[in-house]
């Protein structure tokens, strides 16, 4: 009965990305050697820890003619799999002609097979506990060797990579932006917390925050998130932005660019003409991410607050994406 407590207080730290573990019997064919459409499974040797990862070859995919590439990150104890199938990553590749890889987080015990109830995959955002295993393995230079294979076996576009994420996954996107700007041409994210203490990205990235106003998980005032399993205390989310504003070299007083009765839409404007924050608030949505296609259970829905957006967050974010790089 602890261990179970334990691990859902572990869930909670993190934000739960989805709860209803749909990895099952699912199997991947390995990456083929020569590229085609379809989706595949690549290994990745760092740290000393073999790291897989699902890449969505979209539909005409033609290597002499390299497509973007978006990088997707699961929530805590979730799976690549999850993010591309509920979340419609794989289906948006299809029809835009994009790559996508959804790579695996490892478990909290890392050298344990993961769980999801007793080991759940997470990522090092910046939330984990320090001194704890998995806080000790560098996430950011997997996602790096990671990108340099796929450029020698499937090759993509290197000016239109992306990151994006949700929850725990959010929380390391934008990790990925601090640390890995050079890579990157814009960052989006659902329900993610800005858990590095001093971001300061190579560049200032492009990015769009989308967040559900009634999130139980992480507040849109701040202050304790109390729940059966435990309880972790946020600052306010317009605070967590401030700090990305001012690391990407904008303003943190907001403009409205516009609002309905579903969401709220502003940007924190550059101090110099550059790259700008975008937040899309949705009115009375929870912690889920909007548009996917993932069935909980009611118990979970009460943790997570109330999925009521009518977004497809997927969508939203790839129009981001397209508009950063024109």
């Amino acid at each position: 009965m602890f261990r179970r407590r334990s691990i859902w207080i572990l869930l909670l730290a993190f934000g739960l990305g989805w709860i209803a573990s749909d990895q099952g019997d699912f199997q991947a064919a390995e990456l083929p050697e020569k590229p085609q459409p379809g989706q595949f499974e690549i290994t990745t040797k760092s740290d000393g820890y073999s790291r897989t990862a699902l890449i969505h070859i979209p539909k005409g995919y033609q290597a002499s003619s390299p497509p973007p590439l978006v990088i997707a990150l699961h929530g805590a104890g979730g799976g690549g799999e999850s993010i591309l199938t509920h979340d419609r990553w794989a289906k948006l590749a299809d029809q835009k002609g994009f790559i996508v890889v959804a790579p695996d987080g490892l478990p909290a015990r890392p050298r344990l097979p993961g769980n999801f109830l007793a080991n759940p995959q997470l990522w090092n955002s910046g939330q984990l506990r320090e001194g704890a295993p998995r806080a000790k393995i560098d996430d950011v230079a997997y996602i790096r060797t990671l990108l340099d294979e796929l450029k020698t076996k499937v090759p993509y576009d290197t000016t239109k990579v992306f990151a994006t994420g949700h929850s725990n996954g959010g929380g390391m996107t934008f990790r990925l932006g601090a640390e890995m700007a050079d890579r990157l041409a814009a960052i989006g994210t659902v329900a993610g917390m800005v858990a590095i203490e001093k971001p300061q990205p190579a560049k200032p990235l492009p990015t769009l925050f989308i967040f559900g106003t009634e999130d139980p998980l992480l507040p849109l005032k701040g202050g304790e998130s109390s729940l059966p399993w435990g309880s972790r205390t946020t600052p306010p989310v317009k605070d967590l932005l401030a700090k990305w504003a001012s690391a990407i070299n904008c303003q943190t007083e907001v403009a409205i660019v516009k609002e309905d009765d579903a969401s709220q839409l502003v940007r924190y404007p550059s101090k110099n003409a550059g790259p700008e924050l975008f937040v899309l608030y949705l009115k009375g949505h929870g912690h889920a991410w909007p548009g996917g296609t993932r069935e909980v259970p009611a118990r979970v829905q009460e943790m997570t607050g109330p999925n009521t957006s009518k977004l497809d967050a997927a969508a939203e974010l790839w129009k981001f994406f397209e508009q950063s790089t024109k």
